[in-house]
């Protein structure tokens, strides 16, 4: 499975500490939780997507008929370890149309020591996501 560049998609930053929660990445850049975003994978049928929500919000799995990944799952279908799995993906990515209305958030990076600044509007004009209403 080939990688998708993150560069082509917005800014990767390198942090000193590794940061594996919401409130550890909002800490280590200096912004607020809800600039930070996670990417989950979930397992519907025998389907994997990816969903890009807001990191102080959960996702219904229940309204989904989905269950979460396995980390071990995550890594085999995606290349990324959770907590680091990042918004641009190469399975069917759905993002929580409430954060089109923010020009720029922090989502995972690849790793525990990286994060992407991005734009989410620009991953729906790429067509890399699509947006649902969560």
């Amino acid at each position: 499975m080939s990688r998708i560049s993150l560069e082509d998609f917005g800014e990767v930053i390198r942090l000193a500490e590794p940061v594996r929660t919401v409130k550890e990445a909002a800490r280590a850049i200096g912004v607020e939780e809800g600039k930070i975003v996670k990417t989950l994978v979930v397992k519907c049928g025998g389907e994997f997507k990816a969903y890009i929500i807001r990191g102080t919000k959960k996702l219904d799995l229940k309204k989904l008929g989905c269950s979460m990944a396995t980390p071990q799952e995550v890594l085999n279908m995606t290349g990324y370890p959770v907590g680091g799995v990042p918004p641009v993906l190469n399975i069917p990515v759905y993002i929580d149309i409430d954060l089109l209305k923010d020009e720029y958030v922090y989502g995972g990076g690849g790793d525990d020591y990286s994060l992407l600044k991005f734009q989410p509007r620009v991953l729906v004009e790429r067509g890399v996501a699509k947006p649902v209403e969560l």
